[in-house]
């Protein structure tokens, strides 16, 4: 029961040591989201992509509408640009159909240079002739008049391109149109400023053309670090005044607003309002663009076909007109999460449809404390229970937080628009729950390699003592087990260097023969003491008796091999048992094996054995010097011993000399061993 309680109580250490990781790792997380919320964003961007385009009932709605420049336009009417005065009745052709308003996704910045009257004058000078220019109508000589007079008489919205870097092209005369914007914190009038971002300069229209209309917005774009456009900005500031995207430019025109509300909230910038709607923004003023599919998601009209009178009035009457191309190598192409070249007149469609369905999608401010808020809950749910339970369950947890994650968060944005960036705390998670697993590994790997440490003890000791109750037996010491295993790791490392033996005596090898040596003479046990503690010589059938101690002691650990398996250390143990009285020449016992017929385990421990016997102290001998020991053994090479056996020994015989001192049972043996010339005696190895 102590045992058991003890085992308790450091498992749940254990336990208590992987959710104190789990939980600092979950803070150490929660603190880095905290300084560098964005390091994810790309992640995210990729999720918030999946998720619009698996979006339900994501279809464009009927308003917008794209009046397009097309290859069919540029066939019928020649290339672009086009005289303005072309433009000018492409302009008064629509503004017959009734559109609500129509926004330009084009500039004129400088003056037309194809005007009959720039035309005429530019080949005066050139030529030095009179041309009768004055028989030219004045309306017809100045193509930039006829564009302004259409441009007076529709509903247009100019574009225009600002600039956020000083060395960039700016017009030099501009006539820009801001919009009217009020400031809103919780819920009242502030004068604090909006936050939006400040233009350095803008590529305007000629104020000729500006100056007939009432609206203008910019066509500026935000696209993100991977190229992606997924978002815009709605509202720039520049020299102290409000400008609308082009997008919402043609909005309020078509509704006649002229005014904005910007709410305001802790963090910065939160929504724009006007007429009932509200447009979520991020804190620099941009709309996070609801994409409802790849190009020609809405309708086009050829311009050409408006230019012959093809379309009838139903088609744009009342409709939201963007005037764009889609020719090739005219169009602006943007990359968007549903189209890798969508052409930019379709950008502004797509914002439009956006604000007059008020169907958005945003991060909202409080996103940032929600996803804190799901890193601290669900990292501390994972820790604890990869603490105290299987790492199997553990996988099945993460693989449960991570899908509910996934699906809990999409399905948020598929009900109300809302995007949660995950991507940081599913990181977290896996991060948190290989840091455990690795943990909670190797303390497992630890806490198996001190039992494997313990049980390698107590198998060690198992062995010694069976050894030492057979050396008991006979009266012989354990120091004699110390001796002898030994002496054949001595003889296998020694041997290890010749190329005929490298194969087999490989580390694992030699330590199995250095566990296995001691219980050489586990036989003896069953050896009657009258034989065994004999002081005097032994008769012939004492001595066939004695010879039975080799298949007594193979049969006993045979017994247990049976149990353990032949892979047990217990085999090589019954290989040496059996074989060690085997002679080189055939006339050792219990089998007769001649030379290699005798394992190479029963040849090593043979001459250990023979060694130790002859420099040890037995009842009925006296021990002998080393080098009597060594003579012996020399002489025994090819009848007695293994010869290559013989010659590993030769070589390092004064190490077997160091290991009989260290380990010497009487200070007797000690003295005779420490003596180079002794005189020669010999015993009997029973």
């Amino acid at each position: 029961m102590k045992n058991n309680g003890h085992f308790l109580t450091k498992n749940r250490s254990q336990s208590c040591r992987i959710l104190g990781w789990g939980l600092a790792f979950t803070l150490v997380s929660g603190a880095l989201f905290l300084f560098h919320p964005t390091l994810t964003q790309p992640l995210d961007a990729i999720i918030q992509d999946r998720h619009l385009r698996s979006f339900p009932d994501n279809h464009p709605g009927d308003r917008p509408v794209i009046i397009d420049l097309d290859e069919k336009s540029l066939q019928c009417y020649g290339q672009w640009p086009w005289p303005r005065y072309r433009v000018a009745r492409l302009l008064d052709k629509i503004a017959a159909l009734h559109p609500a308003a129509v926004g330009l996704d084009m500039i004129f910045p400088e003056p037309d240079g194809s005007s009959a009257g720039r035309v005429l004058n530019d080949l005066e000078q050139t030529f030095q002739i009179q041309l009768r220019a004055d028989r030219l109508p004045a309306a017809l000589s100045d193509n930039d008049t006829i564009l302004a007079a259409s441009l007076a008489k529709g509903p247009f919205v100019l574009g225009n391109k600002f600039h956020f870097q000083r060395q960039e092209k700016s017009s030099e005369r501009c006539s820009l149109h801001p919009v009217k914007v009020s400031l809103l914190r919780d819920g009242k009038t502030a004068e604090d400023g909006s936050g939006l971002p400040e233009s350095a300069g803008v590529l305007c229209n000629l104020p000729l053309l500006s100056e007939r209309v009432t609206a203008s917005g910019f066509f500026n774009y935000s696209p993100d670090r991977d190229g992606m456009l997924r978002r815009l900005p709605l509202l720039v500031q520049y020299k102290g005044r409000v400008y609308a995207n082009l997008a919402l430019a043609t909005v309020l025109k078509s509704k006649g607003i002229d005014h904005l509300l910007l709410k305001k909230g802790r963090n910065g910038l939160e929504a724009i309002l006007f007429q009932g709607t509200s447009i979520p923004v991020d804190p620099h003023g941009q709309l996070l663009i609801k994409f409802r599919g790849p190009r020609r998601s809405f309708e086009y009209i050829s311009a050409a076909d408006i230019l012959a009178g093809a379309v009838p009035r139903e088609r744009l009457q009342g409709r939201i007109a963007f005037i764009g191309t889609s020719a090739t190598g005219l169009m602006e192409l943007r990359s968007t999460p549903f189209d890798p070249i969508l052409p930019g007149v379709e950008v502004h469609a797509t914002v439009a449809d956006n604000l007059l369905s008020g169907d958005f999608i945003s991060a909202p401010g409080w996103s940032h404390g929600a996803v804190l808020f799901l890193m601290l809950a669900l990292g501390t749910a994972l820790s604890l229970l990869v603490a105290f339970r299987g790492a199997a369950f553990g996988v099945l947890v993460l693989a449960v937080l991570l899908a509910g994650l996934w699906l809990g968060t999409q399905q948020l944005f598929f009900q109300t628009g809302y995007f949660i960036a995950t991507a940081f705390p599913m990181a977290a998670l896996i991060g948190n729950y290989l840091l455990l697993t690795l943990l909670k590994y190797r303390l497992e790997e630890t806490k198996t390699l001190a039992g494997l440490r313990e049980l390698l003890i107590t198998q060690d000791a198992a062995i010694e003592s069976m050894a030492s109750l057979a050396e008991y037996r006979s009266q012989e010491t354990g120091s004699h087990i110390k001796r002898t295993r030994r002496y054949v790791r001595l003889l296998a490392e020694q041997l290890r260097s010749h190329p005929k033996y490298k194969p087999f005596l490989n580390d694992a090898t030699i330590d199995l023969l250095y566990k296995s040596a001691p219980l050489h003479d586990i036989g003896k046990v069953g050896i009657p003491g009258s034989i065994l503690l004999k002081p005097g010589p032994l008769t012939a059938e004492e001595f066939q008796v004695m010879k039975a101690h080799t298949v007594i002691g193979r049969n006993v650990l045979e017994a247990s091999i049976r149990k353990l398996g032949r892979d047990s250390f217990l085999s090589i143990a019954a290989e040496i048992a059996l074989s060690h009285q085997e002679k080189w020449d055939g006339s050792g016992y219990p089998q007769g094996l001649r030379g290699e017929a005798i394992p190479l385990s029963g040849r090593l421990m043979a001459l250990a054995d023979v060694y130790d016997a002859l420099i040890s102290k037995r009842s009925y001998k006296e021990p002998s010097p080393h080098n009597v020991a060594v003579e012996y053994i020399r002489e025994g090479r090819g009848t007695h011993f293994d010869p290559e056996v013989v010659a590993a020994f030769l070589e390092i015989h004064e190490r077997f000399r160091e290991i009989a001192c260290q380990f010497a049972d009487v200070q007797e043996e000690r003295d005779v061993l420490a003596a180079r010339h002794a005189p020669r005696e010999t015993g009997t190895n029973r």
